[in-house]
Order: C-alpha cells, then sequence, then structure tokens
C-alpha cells in the first residue's frame, strides 16, 4: 500500500508537510482500529459521504463473533440502498438501485469463505454493475460472484441517490433499514480494522474515529468471548446477577433462550416495581408495573409460531419509561405494553432491586402464571439501565445465589423436577420428557412411548443380508459379497482376494474397485495383492544387497559389485574363482539327477544282460536248454533194447505242432509260408515211411550189440533214420530256410549221411 499510494509522486521534498499529513492520516488512521459490540453501530451523516469511489475499489478488514450480520449499511434516497455483511460462513451483497433489488453471494455454498473469530482482508472491485464482472479477493485469494438475481444497474455512491448516513458493523434501528431478507438483520460483533475507498492514487481511508454517533464502540479488539450459559434443571431453579441496579428511565435486556417447555418465567427485574418476560403456552408474554401497584401491563406475542420448539431464540427488550417493546433478533416487534397505573401520576423511573433469570426465590407474591421456574438454557445475558451498549454478563462469575442450576446447555439436564422414564423409552430435551428417537407416541397423558421396528416398516437391508432392529436403528448383517448400511455395495476384499494368507483391509468405495482395499501381505510376500514372494525379507545376501525376482533373487555383494559372478545366493567367501559359479541348491539337484540316471543304467544293464543270456540259450545251445529237451522228447521216443527202430511210431504231430507254438510264442521266428509247410509234411511223412518198411527184423525187446556184425553184414546202417533210404546223398539244406529250430535238424541229417559214407 505504500507504493502504490506514493505512485505519481515526482518530488518529495517539495511537499514535505503534505506527505506528513498523509502518513499521518493513513497510517494513524490504520491502527485506530474499532470493536462494535452487540448492538452497537458507527454512523456517519448524509453529508460526509464516506464510501465516494468504492464502486472503483473497496478494501476493508474485519474479524466477527456472532453467526451473521452488517457490516456496512449506505442509506440512499428513495429506495435504494446498499448494504454487505456475513451470513452463512460468506459475504453477501444486497442492493436496491432505481427499485431493482440484486442479491450476491462472495464464493461457493459448500465453502465457509470468512470465519469466525479470524481476521479477513478484502478487496472488491467491479462494484458499479453488481455484476459477474466484479472481482472479490478474501486473503490473498480470488472468490467468485455467486448473483441470486441478475438485473443491469448502475451503482455511484457519489450520486444524488444513494447520498445518506452510513452505518458500520452494526444499526442504530432495525427499522431505519430497508433490507429486503432477513440474512443481515443480526449484529457481528466484530472488530473493524479498516476501510479503504478509491482507485489508485486515489485510494483513501476512512477515519474509524471520526464517526458523527457511536453505540457500544471500543478501541480494544479482543478475541470473540466465550459463550456464557446456565441450564435450569428444575421447577424451581433461578440465578441472581450481580448487576448496575441504580434507577433510571431506561432498561435493555438481551438474552438467548432454548426450551421445549410451553411455561416458565425467563427474567424478572424489579421489586416492587419490575418488568418481566416469561411462556405461557409456548408464547412469549411481556409484563410491566413501573410503579409496584395498580394493574399491571400485559401483552403475549403476536408471532405465529411458538417460542419451545427447542429451538435458540434470542430476544430484546427496551423499556423507556412506562413504555416497554421485546423485538426478535431480526428486529421485529414481538408485544409492547405501556403501564398507566391507576392514576395519571405514573412512574417513569423503574425502581429495581434484583436481576433473576429463569426464576426467582421467591414466587410468593407473584401472578399465578410466573411462579414456575424456565426449564431449558439461557445464553449471552446482556444489559443495560442506560440508552448505551448492552454489556455482556457471565453468568458463573457475576452471580450473586443460585439453585438448581448447571452452568453449561445439556439436553439431558433439565428435567429433574421430573426424571425421565427411560427404560419405557422416554428421554429429558431441554424442559420436557419426550419419547426418545426410535420410539414413537401412542399417549400423551400419560406419555407413553413403543419402540419403532425399523426392519419391519424399513425392510432396508438388502441382497439377502439379515435386518436386526436396534433403537432409532438397525444393523445389517450382510453376506460375503456385500458390504454398506444396507449391504447395496460389492465388498473389494471378496472379489479380490488378498493371496498367500495376507489380511484384507476393506475401504470405503462405492463401487467394486481393486484399489478399494489394502492387503497386509504374510512374511515374504508382497504386491498389492500379495501374489510376490518377497526373496529378500529375510535379508539372505547379508552385508549385501538382495535383488528380488518373479521365481527367486540374487545377490549384489560388496566383493562383486559389478556382478561378475551371477546369481550368488549370499554373500560369503566365493568357494572357487572360477567364471563358472554353480550354488550350493543347483548342485544339490544336478547330483541327485545324476543318480537316478545310474540307478536306471544299472537296472537295464542288468536286465538287458538277463534278456542276452536267455536268447543265447535258445538260438545258439538250444539242445542243452530245458526247452529243447522237453521238445525233443515229445516228438518222438526211442525204445532202444529191441531190433530194429519199431519205437519211432510214437511220433504225435500235434505234439511237435505245440512245441513250434510255445517257440514260437516265446521267439518271434517266422512262421511258414503253406508250401514249405507241405514240404515239412512230406518229410515227416516219408521218414515213417522208412521205418516202417524196414526188412531188418531182429529181436524185439532186445538189446543187441552191434559189434558182432562185422564188415560182412547184409545191413547197409545201423542208423534208423537212414535205414530204408536210397545210396544216393540227399542234401537237408532247404530246412536252413525253416527257422533255427530246423536249421538244427538240417545240421543233424547231413551228418547221418557223412557218417553212412
Amino acid at each position: 500500500m505504500f507504493s502504490t499510494t506514493l505512485k505519481g509522486r515526482q518530488s518529495l521534498g517539495s511537499r514535505p508537510l503534505l506527505i506528513i499529513v498523509f502518513f499521518l492520516g493513513y497510517f494513524g488512521d490504520v491502527s485506530c482500529q474499532r470493536f462494535v459490540d452487540k448492538g452497537g453501530y458507527l454512523l456517519w451523516n448524509a453529508d460526509r459521504n464516506i464510501l465516494d469511489r468504492a464502486e472503483d475499489r473497496l478494501e476493508f478488514s474485519f474479524r466477527y463473533c456472532n453467526n451473521k450480520g452488517l457490516l456496512i449499511y449506505q442509506q440512499g434516497e428513495g429506495g435504494n440502498y446498499f448494504a454487505l455483511g456475513v451470513t452463512e460462513g460468506r459475504l453477501y451483497i444486497e442492493a436496491s438501485i432505481d427499485n431493482r433489488v440484486l442479491e450476491v453471494f462472495i464464493g461457493e455454498s459448500t465453502q465457509d469463505v470468512v470465519l469466525k473469530n479470524q481476521t479477513h482482508e478484502v478487496i472488491i472491485t467491479g462494484l458499479r454493475a453488481l455484476d459477474s464482472g466484479m472481482r472479490i479477493t478474501i486473503n490473498g485469494t480470488e472468490y467468485p460472484p455467486q448473483l441470486l438475481t441478475v438485473v443491469s444497474v448502475q451503482l455511484s455512491f457519489s450520486s444524488p441517490a444513494m447520498r445518506g448516513q452510513t452505518l458500520v458493523g452494526g444499526y442504530k434501528n432495525i427499522f431505519d433499514l430497508r433490507l429486503n431478507t432477513q440474512r443481515l438483520k443480526a449484529y457481528p460483533i466484530a472488530c473493524i480494522f479498516y476501510i479503504r475507498t478509491g482507485e489508485g492514487d486515489n485510494l483513501g481511508p476512512v477515519s474509524l474515529t471520526s464517526a458523527d454517533e457511536s453505540l457500544g464502540v471500543s478501541d480494544t479488539c479482543d478475541v470473540c468471548p466465550q459463550p456464557s450459559t446456565v441450564s435450569m434443571t428444575t421447577l424451581t431453579s433461578y440465578i441472581e446477577m450481580q448487576i448496575d441496579k441504580t434507577p433510571t428511565t431506561s432498561t435493555v435486556i438481551n438474552f438467548k433462550f432454548r426450551t421445549k417447555a410451553s411455561n416458565g418465567l425467563l427474567l424478572y427485574f424489579g421489586g416492587p416495581a419490575y418488568l418481566a418476560v416469561y411462556l405461557r403456552n409456548g408464547a412469549l408474554v411481556l409484563r410491566l408495573n413501573t410503579k409496584g401497584s395498580g394493574v399491571d401491563a400485559v401483552r403475549e406475542s403476536t408471532r405465529a409460531a411458538p417460542f419451545n420448539d427447542g429451538e435458540w431464540q434470542e430476544i430484546t427488550i427496551r423499556r423507556e419509561n412506562n413504555v416497554a417493546t421485546m423485538y426478535s433478533l431480526a428486529g421485529d416487534v414481538l408485544a409492547r405494553v405501556e403501564f398507566v397505573g391507576e392514576s395519571s401520576d405514573t412512574a417513569h423511573v423503574l425502581n429495581a432491586e434484583t436481576l433473576f433469570i429463569g426464576g426467582v426465590a421467591d414466587p410468593r407474591g407473584l401472578p399465578s402464571d410466573m411462579r414456575t421456574s424456565f426449564r431449558g438454557c439461557v445464553d449471552d445475558l446482556r444489559f443495560s439501565v442506560q440508552e448505551d451498549s448492552l454489556l455482556p454478563y457471565e453468568f458463573q462469575r457475576q452471580n450473586i445465589r443460585f439453585r438448581d442450576i448447571e452452568f453449561s446447555c445439556m439436553s439431558n439436564q433439565t428435567c429433574r423436577s421430573y426424571p425421565c422414564r427411560l427404560g419405557r423409552g422416554e428421554a429429558c430435551d431441554v424442559g420436557v420428557c419426550e419419547c426418545a428417537e426410535g420410539y414413537r407416541t401412542t399417549n400423551t397423558d400419560p406419555l407413553t412411548c413403543e419402540n419403532i421396528d425399523e426392519c419391519a416398516e424399513l425392510d432396508p437391508c438388502q441382497n439377502g443380508a439379515t435386518c436386526t432392529d436396534l433403537i432409532a436403528d438397525y444393523n445389517c448383517s450382510c453376506t460375503d459379497p456385500y458390504k454398506g448400511k444396507n449391504c447395496t455395495v460389492d465388498r473389494n476384499c471378496y472379489y479380490f482376494p488378498c493371496a498367500n494368507g495376507g489380511s484384507c483391509l476393506e475401504l470405503d468405495t462405492a463401487s467394486r474397485n481393486e484399489s478399494g482395499r489394502n492387503c497386509s501381505c504374510a512374511h515374504g510376500f508382497t504386491a498389492d495383492d500379495c501374489s510376490v514372494r518377497d526373496y529378500c525379507a529375510d535379508n539372505p545376501c547379508g552385508v549385501g544387497v538382495c535383488n528380488n525376482y518373479l521365481f527367486g533373487y540374487n545377490c549384489t555383494c560388496p566383493d562383486d559389485p559389478d556382478e561378475i559372478v551371477k546369481d550368488r545366493q549370499n554373500c560369503g567367501p566365493l568357494a572357487v574363482s572360477s567364471p563358472i559359479q554353480i550354488s550350493p541348491a543347483a548342485l544339490i539337484i544336478v547330483l541327485f539327477g545324476v543318480a537316478i540316471l545310474m540307478v536306471v543304467l544299472i537296472v537295464f544293464l542288468a536286465f538287458r544282460r538277463s534278456y542276452l543270456k536267455r536268447k543265447r540259450e535258445a538260438l545258439l545251445d538250444y539242445p542243452k536248454s530245458r526247452v529243447y529237451e522237453e521238445s525233443r522228447e515229445n516228438v518222438v521216443e526211442y525204445g532202444e533194447e529191441g531190433y530194429g527202430e519199431e519205437d519211432q511210431d510214437t511220433f504225435d504231430v500235434n505234439v511237435i505242432q505245440s512245441a513250434g507254438d510255445t517257440l514260437k510264442h516265446r521267439k518271434r521266428f517266422p512262421v511258414l509260408s503253406p508250401e514249405d509247410a507241405v514240404e515239412v509234411a512230406d518229410f515227416i511223412n516219408s521218414r515213417l515211411s522208412d521205418a516202417n518198411v524196414d526188412t531188418n527184423a531182429g529181436a524185439r525187446d532186445q538189446k543187441m550189440s552191434f559189434a558182432v556184425e562185422g564188415r560182412g553184414t547184409p545191413a547197409t546202417s545201423l542208423s534208423s533214420l537212414n535205414s530204408s533210404s536210397t545210396e544216393e546223398r540227399q542234401s537237408y539244406d532247404y530246412l536252413q530256410r525253416w527257422g533255427p529250430r530246423f536249421s538244427r535238424l538240417s545240421d543233424m541229417f547231413n551228418d547221418g549221411e557223412s557218417d553212412s559214407d
């Protein structure tokens, strides 16, 4: 601001007095902050026009304590006005230019732009059109204007239409304001640090100490005071306050209250004359007697809505002489009374000895509808006997005596006179027993409550869930795939479970999503779903770096940072310097495989050796084998005891065929063709025929000595096989092609022929 103010000033030395005056006025006024309490205000008359050029640029800084209230108000001619204040945690502008009303919020409805008990610096440019072209910066952040009405206007605070009184921090009388809504009809209880208007070199401060009229204003800006609250807990509760009781012609009292009770005394200021406010059947009653005798002036509030709805209510009572008026928070008149007494000698000074809140110490002598204490909470009491600022009073620190009260506001503290039957569903709520949440009222006198079965009435649980009724609630036991209050949302842990024993934490998501759950993996596993084994979890590399892979790990060791030795499983000393390395585990696997192969090879060789031995016996030494002997003895039976060879007729072809079939089964020899089979049959039959026609008869069944035959014996051969053959040499080589068995027979016959020669 320093550089902006001095911009364009060419010579500081030529006008030193002007600069000194400027600095004293500008920075001196900034330090003169003003605190405006509830009911207070700063007022400048119409001829001052302190907001001149504010349509170009308006700067101000403030801190406030109440929920809402008026900060700046400019009264114009006719129906014109401009109002700016806080409500619902945002800045709000309401204006009427040439009978066109505009409403503008600053900031979105979902955000608190200006918080209570915090200092805010505001810069607004472009107020002239009061449209979307305005630029609003609060604490360095720009916020868009939210237009509730869109009209075309031209605002100028220097124009005759806008000349009038200017109010800051509050208002003198609510009826002097022309506001069309209730949003700014309240006192913000604000600290105003500075106000500046104009643009560029013309930007100047408003002197907050130069107001033509002020009320409830001080130069000390403290933090917002803590609320002072008291609860009346029985039908005889009260608290007597320590206040200034100087008799005057004026009394101002302001406070908040909250109750559900229909009747009860809220305020009693007097003795014997008095000013009183109480509840009767949910309506507020104002009562005044400034003399202490005669007929009281009584008036019930005109507002249709009851004041015992359990919400906070705020009222102000102003007494001037023998007239008292009760106002709402918005400044609406709720009731007005005028005490006239029994003669024209009406008292204008209220001689009061005490101020009781919530009840009195001794209700005897009071009207019957004022004898019962108020049951509920009272907050933020303010009192004044002058037409001045309303001073706040603390219940706990500024009291004389009290009975049956709590210095807090809890709903269940206010029914001690008639305890609620909790076992029957009753609960205390600021002054009355009523059916608790989750119960319905079936009878009012006596109060009877019945539990509401939310499961039966709402049928809330979905997808096969089981519903359990609770007090003012229900519980759904969901099936595995679902979650949520009503079991309508897919469980991420069900559809995306954690692997390898990982525990699953369900997150709050509106729909099925893998990222909507977190897996806490068991030791040695990692990844979002714990599906990857973390081989490095046990630090197998020791002083080295462990590198995880999908199916294993290796180590980068200090003695081999470039990993020349591949796939190291630990960082111990290297066993060999060979570039080819193998891990102990791999070596065990290789040795185990070699052992298995050796066992298989030994078994194979044993079987092979046995097989070859049997084959040799069958092919090379067949006559020595048991198979040969069995087949040979069944082919022909020799009886060597007698002459000749007649015993050869025991030949049985079926036995030979059987033996041949057996041999074929044991060794797969070629099967004889039909032609070869005929030749074999002819050969055998021929040999049998020769034996049958043998003329060499000898003694039967008698052993003969062939040695005595001599050379002149007529027998040509002693062989029974060749006894009837011709002298010509016969070749049996053709039997070789019938197979190994017949090869041997061929050799036998050929040898026989050789012997006969």
